[in-house]
């Protein structure tokens, strides 16, 4: 298996020094190769990556301590990783997939990889070796069966991305027993061989998407990546939709370009037909760059983080933009084909070139399962408001009311628990350390704002002589009526606070993940409303998620630091644990 071997860049032609020169530079090279006849070529772009290896693509994905530039590992750098992707796009396609496949499969190895394996990939790739991610295969899985201290691949690869000549790619296969586990193997020692009849594509010739068979081969241990099912896990692996998605843009905004060069070349620009159609492909191209500016700023929030509000961002990001992107495409191709008709089609022009290898570009897995994720996902969010079907998707701004009765009744419509009270360890953990954060042993009439089921309710009822629980919804009030039915020191009732507050004095009230729901006015008559109902040295117990929700007015930290400043309260006890924080408060003399 041949190699891909690239030699020093000239004096005269440092490696790019940061990511701003990096841009500028592979602008630079993309302009370049987008400007070359279209002569047909069907063989992979191995020049042109050794003109990438030369200004510094190949190992910018690497820390610094690795040589690299930290593009899309290191904060910050989503956005350049996702505009050099498009613009690698906008010079060939074939070479938008390979790079695009190399800065997968070294994210990967960063990620997942050992420190050893980081710095061997990176050294590899510093001599001009390329990574790439070979994942597809044919119906039957691909094996990894245990060979004495090595493991022995059964199978073959489909769509192995520059098959031929990519040096360290990642290849999955099944352990049995074990799961889907990542390898790193050296392909030119392998043995592995090569299908080039597999390959007869209407586009995306030149990437070599070969077949390659890697039955019997023998891996070693230390080629592993990771632990089996690291390759499927999210947001990396769904949520990397969107780099191949910017590649597929930069096709599309060189069409853009093309077609303007084109018009003009042509004196076509007095034609108003003509200038519509460019005005078409001019905003389809706007809202391509809309989404990948969008795209890098959610995973900015969300790559590398395993919380489900995260991951779900990620995904649901990256599934719409990979289908606005095939359909903005798609209309721009159509329009473009209209414009030049069929002698702006043939070589040397690169129209032809583009929108064929954009076609096949286009054809990614599971279309319409993605689009049916993408309604499903807009269902769950149906009550939200950031967020949610009334603002948008991408509805950023702050929210500026208390949340509605409304938004908590189609919470508990949709399900009898929806925050999971009953099942989650955080829930757990948090219930107990509340309980034992009350000064007292025994409380006389305690109140409970927000109870929801009741899951709550029911270990406090331990601890006091009456107590009251308020919830905005009656169907969460039947649960918690139902779980604490034997107790006859539990009532409830169902009340909008602040606009609605119950008769008497308490000893103790718990405020438990509830007032972040408010907006700071709301939050304001809540506080006042409540001392007015406290005994003087009675206890107010405050319990809140300390993570931003986008849906929230409030965060907790802000919550409880309003009702510390509060001069009715004394602050005698704060916990802060790893999701959520306590304050215990003592209500003082009138």
């Amino acid at each position: 298996m041949s190699e891909l071997t690239v030699e020093r860049a000239p004096a005269d032609q440092p490696l790019a020094q940061d990511l701003d020169s990096l841009v500028a530079r592979a602008q630079v090279l993309a302009d370049d190769l987008a400007a070359r006849p279209n002569l047909g070529l069907r063989e992979a772009p191995r020049r042109e990556l050794e003109r990438c290896h030369e200004i510094g693509l190949l190992t910018a994905p690497f820390p610094p301590h690795l040589g690299g530039l930290g593009l899309g590992t290191a904060p910050g750098t989503q956005r350049t990783l996702l505009r050099l992707l498009s613009i690698v796009g906008s010079a060939d396609l074939a070479l938008g997939r390979l790079y695009e496949g190399h800065v997968n499969g070294c994210l990967l190895v960063l990620q997942y990889g050992t420190p050893q394996q980081a710095r061997q990939l990176s050294e590899e790739v510093h001599q001009g070796h390329l990574s790439g991610v070979w994942n597809t295969g044919k119906p039957e899985l691909m094996r990894l069966q245990p060979q004495g201290d090595n493991f022995r691949y059964e199978g073959e690869k489909t769509f192995a991305t520059g098959a031929a000549f990519v040096e360290r790619p990642i290849v999955t296969a099944d352990i049995p027993g074990r799961g889907w586990q990542m390898t790193m193997p050296r392909m030119h020692s392998l043995g592995a061989s090569i299908d080039r009849s597999f390959w007869h594509p209407y586009g995306m010739e030149r990437s070599e998407s070969f077949g390659v068979d890697f039955t019997n081969a023998i891996v070693h241990p230390d080629e592993l990546i990771g632990n089996p099912g690291d390759f499927y896990r999210d947001p990396l692996f769904r949520g990397g939709a969107i780099r191949f998605a910017s590649v597929q843009a930069g096709a599309l905004l060189r069409l853009h370009a093309l077609f303007a060069e084109w018009l003009e070349d042509h004196r076509r620009g007095d034609d108003p037909y003509q200038i519509a159609r460019l005005a078409e492909v001019a905003i389809a191209a706007q809202q391509s760059v809309l989404w990948i500016e969008k795209a890098a700023a959610v995973a900015e929030e969300s790559f590398f983080r395993s919380e489900p509000e995260h991951v779900e961002r990620m995904i649901e990001c990256a599934n719409m933009m990979r289908i606005a992107i095939e359909r903005l495409a798609t209309s721009t191709m159509q329009t473009v084909t209209a414009g030049v008709g069929a002698h702006g089609l043939l070589q040397p022009l690169p129209f032809e070139r583009v929108i064929r290898d954009l076609t096949m570009y286009l054809r990614q897995p599971a279309p319409d399962q993605t689009l049916a994720t993408i309604g499903r996902a807009s269902l769950d969010k149906a009550h939200k408001r950031a967020g949610g079907t009334a603002w948008g998707f991408w509805a950023d701004d702050q929210i500026l009311h208390s949340l509605p009765p409304n938004y908590f009744r189609r919470i508990y419509a949709r399900k009898d628990d929806p925050w999971n009270f009953e099942t989650s360890p955080y829930e757990n953990d948090k219930y107990n350390t509340t309980v034992s954060s009350l000064p007292r042993e025994r409380y006389r009439n305690g109140l409970e704002v927000g109870c929801s089921i009741g899951v709550l309710t029911e270990r406090l009822s331990h601890r006091t002589d009456r107590l009251l629980g308020l919830d905005i919804s009656s169907k969460a009030l039947e649960t918690a009526r139902e779980r604490c039915g034997g107790s006859g020191r539990v009532s409830f009732a169902c009340m909008q606070v602040p606009a609605q507050m119950p008769e008497g004095t308490f000893d103790l009230i718990v405020v438990s993940e509830v007032a972040y729901y408010w907006q700071l006015p709301d939050l304001e008559r809540a506080a006042t409303s409540l001392a007015q109902r406290q005994e003087p040295g009675g206890h107010l117990v405050l319990v809140h998620l300390t993570e931003p929700v986008p849906d929230y007015p409030l965060r907790g930290d802000a919550v409880h630091d309003y009702w510390l400043s509060r001069p009715e309260w004394k602050g005698i006890h704060h916990e802060r644990h790893h999701r959520f924080r306590l304050d215990v408060l003592e209500r003082l003399a009138h």
